[in-house]
């Protein structure tokens, strides 16, 4: 019986000292990680206002004839480059052909009557001065001269104004630029003032954008615009508004002119372009992007709590501004958010900040 007791002492002994032991271990402190932070505060921002627009040209023109004619020959086509005074259009008239030969007919004539005219006048005179012809002889040759001198001036006139109407028949560009549209064939008839070739400059390239009419207010003459053409390869161009169409379109949209403080030869008519109308004072919360952590398609930073340990926060970003970053959500002013550590940062880990 005794021996029993014993054995039910031991283990109890044993039980209590391994308690005791346990209770004596000292549980490690958790070591903080030495992280810089900042301040998430509001930044004084220019505002923008971003929209569409396509690169246009601002010279347009159509051209056309004044004469009735066929076209006899095309030079060009669609989205040709042409040169001032290069040769685009032929259009043969028959009836201003004819009254071309008819005009020169008569100033063949006229140059003749002139000439004989003037050798009979000097005839007359000289004989006059020897007393061989009278007065009124010589008064009658003096009116026949200066008659078939007027004859031959009138006689070219009417040439010159035949051939002034033949200049329209072979049509030249009068601009540096390239063909936007044709409207004719060979064959064709073209009338007086019948549009054929349309026409565009690509010495003066601009930007015409379509804006909402509840955003047309914030547009005024001389708004500074950044303009980006990336088929172009062009960003942040400079430009300020040239122009405000202040009538809408039935889509209820108006139109802003913006001139490039320089032209590129990259651009060209039909690019599309974005703008970015430079205006008001914004407050914006911005964070490095030094900061920003992703994971898969999640945006996040780290913010430091009350007890100094490292919180995981979503977030969501707005624009970007150099080594800067907009934040739309997520975060609020006057957190603390970790910029950089000297190690791994995970939720809830312990963290000195030095700011």
């Amino acid at each position: 019986m005794k021996n029993n007791k014993l054995y039910l002492i031991l283990p109890a002994i044993a039980l209590l000292a391994w308690s005791c032991g346990d209770d004596e271990k000292v549980t490690p402190k958790q070591q903080s990680v030495e992280v810089k932070t900042e301040t998430v505060k509001y930044t004084e921002m220019v505002g923008e206002h971003r929209f569409s627009g396509i690169v246009k040209a601002d010279d347009k023109l159509m051209l056309s004839t004044k004469i009735f004619g066929q076209v006899d020959a095309v030079l060009v086509q669609e989205g040709d480059k042409i040169s001032k005074g290069q040769l685009l259009i032929k259009i043969k008239s028959n009836d201003l052909a004819a009254k071309q030969n008819t005009a020169n007919s008569g100033v063949k004539a006229a140059k003749t009557n002139m000439e004989n005219t003037i050798k009979n006048y000097d005839r007359i005179k000289a004989l006059h001065e020897k007393g061989s012809a009278t007065q009124k002889e010589l008064e009658d040759m003096t009116a026949a001269k200066e008659a078939a001198i007027a004859q031959h001036q009138e006689a070219q006139h009417q040439l010159a104004e035949v051939n002034d109407y033949l200049s329209y028949a072979n049509l030249t560009s009068p601009i540096n630029g390239f063909v936007s549209k044709k409207m004719v064939n060979v064959g064709d008839m073209a009338n007086p003032g019948q549009p054929i070739l349309a026409l565009e400059s690509m010495e003066e390239l601009k930007i015409e954008a379509d804006i909402p009419a509840f955003k047309i207010g914030q547009f005024e003459i001389n708004d500074s615009i950044k303009v980006t053409v990336k088929d172009a390869g062009l960003t942040e161009m400079n430009g300020v508004v040239e122009r405000i169409v202040p009538s809408s379109s039935f889509s209820g949209q108006y139109k802003a002119v913006i001139a490039l403080s320089q032209q590129n030869k990259s651009l060209k008519p039909g690019m599309f372009a974005r703008i970015n109308l430079l205006k008001d004072i914004e407050n914006k919360l911005l964070i490095p992007k030094s900061s920003i952590i992703t994971k898969g398609q999640l945006t996040g930073i780290y913010t430091v709590n009350q007890q100094g340990e490292a919180m995981l926060r979503w977030i969501r970003l707005g624009k970007e501004y150099g080594d800067y970053v907009e934040v739309l959500s997520g975060v609020t002013i006057n957190e603390q958010i970790i910029v950089s550590s000297q190690s791994k940062i995970t939720d809830g880990i312990l963290v000195k900040s030095s700011k």
